[in-house]
Order: structure tokens, then C-alpha cells, then sequence
């Protein structure tokens, strides 16, 4: 499936939603995920990340279950930190350094088998299509991102649907589900390596339209 069929899949999501949609100010995103990111992240990651009803979910997306401890400055310098892009972020030939560096605030102790985890806030900007929530790189024993995930939240989920198709190969699946949208990209051997969930949140706000899709992200190092 090709990024412009992927983008047309979204729309149908956003399509039942329907209305015009307005811009948001920065700074109240930023306040939000200052103060919410780490209980956030710390109860998403409990929830298990499934695809569809009747398949069984990929072994190689399992997701963090705690949190350790936070390096960085106190909470107001998030706020002080330049607004990352998705291109940016969803990379894996970032370095631990690199995350020091990119985010004051950076939490820490988040083992997974073989890997060490380092979770920031992420707010991408002020577009309608820019991502709060949080992000994690989990690194290898070779100090590499074995791992991305990403769960926040979206007024409009087919930037994000475009990087992942055109970067990684997400294709849509479908589910049983019709509030939610599910794309998954495989491996060689074609087992899949990165799951993308987008749902429509449970309360649409006029006055929220950056909240109107959940997305929750897992990608696998590409082979």
C-alpha cells in the first residue's frame, strides 16, 4: 500500500469526525505534558499493545513496564527545551549523548530484556498534525536504538501515518474495530516489527482539537 492510499485510510477517521479544526497554543501543550508525561507514559506502558482481534500480537513489540529515575533540570525547563520535529525523533541512529543533549528532562532505568530505555516528553510543535506525548529510545547492548515508542495524542494523525509509511513501510490492516485505525510494518521474513494504533480519543473537545486521535507507536531497529 502506498503512502497516498495510507493517507486516504486516515482520512476516513478523520473524516467521521468531521468540522474545522484550530490551532493551539504552544505553551498550553507544553504545560500539559510537563506536568502529566511521566504518570502518563508510566500507565500506558502497562496496557499491552494488540493488533488485530484475531491475530496474535507480534513478541518483538512487548513494551516497558516501570520507570526508575529522571536526569535533568527541574520540570520548567521542559518548557524552555526547541520543539522537535517527527522526522527528527523517529530515527535510530541517535546516541544516548544525543537524547541528553536534545531534552533536559530524561527518564531513566527503563531495562527490557537486553535494553535500557531513555522516555522524554514530546510536543512537536503547534500544527494540527504534531504530536504531544511521550517517546522512548531503547538502547542496545551496543548502544544503538533497538526500539522506538511513541504514545500521545494528535488532531490529525496522517503526518504521522506518512513519516511511518514512507520511512518504515507501515501498510493498514484491518481490524474489527472501527474506531480504530491499526498499520504494521514486517521484517524480511515477514513478521512484524513496528505497530502503529490510532483511536479516536472517548471525549472530543472544541476546544482540545490537538486530542482528538490517540496514537500509540512501536518500531523495531529495521534490519
Amino acid at each position: 500500500m502506498g503512502i497516498k492510499t495510507t493517507l486516504l485510510c486516515a482520512g476516513g477517521m478523520l473524516a467521521a469526525i468531521g468540522g474545522p479544526v484550530s490551532y493551539y497554543s504552544a505553551s498550553d501543550v507544553v504545560s500539559a505534558v510537563q506536568k502529566n508525561w511521566l504518570s502518563d507514559s508510566a500507565a500506558a506502558a502497562s496496557q499491552p499493545l494488540t493488533s488485530d482481534p484475531n491475530a496474535s500480537p507480534p513478541a518483538s513489540v512487548a513494551l516497558p513496564s516501570d520507570e526508575r529515575h529522571v536526569l535533568g533540570q527541574n520540570t520548567s525547563s521542559v518548557q524552555s527545551a526547541p520543539m522537535p520535529s517527527l522526522d527528527e525523533v523517529l530515527r535510530f541512529d541517535v546516541t544516548v549523548d544525543w537524547v541528553m543533549q536534545r531534552w533536559p528532562r530524561v527518564s531513566t532505568g527503563l531495562p527490557h530484556l537486553q535494553l535500557h530505555g531513555y522516555r522524554v516528553p514530546l510536543v512537536t510543535g503547534t500544527a494540527i498534525g504534531d504530536v504531544a506525548g511521550s517517546l522512548t529510545y531503547y538502547f542496545n547492548a551496543r548502544q544503538q536504538v533497538q526500539r522506538i515508542t511513541l504514545r500521545g495524542t494528535t488532531g490529525d494523525p496522517r503526518v504521522l501515518i506518512g513519516l511511518v509509511a514512507g520511512r518504515y513501510h507501515f501498510a493498514r490492516r484491518l481490524t474489527n474495530d472501527p474506531g480504530v485505525a491499526l498499520y504494521e510494518t514486517v521484517d524480511s521474513n515477514n513478521r512484524p516489527v513496528g505497530v502503529l494504533k490510532i483511536r479516536s480519543a472517548s471525549v472530543i473537545k472544541s476546544n482540545r482539537p490537538y486530542m482528538r486521535f490517540e496514537v500509540d507507536l512501536v518500531i523495531d531497529r529495521p534490519e
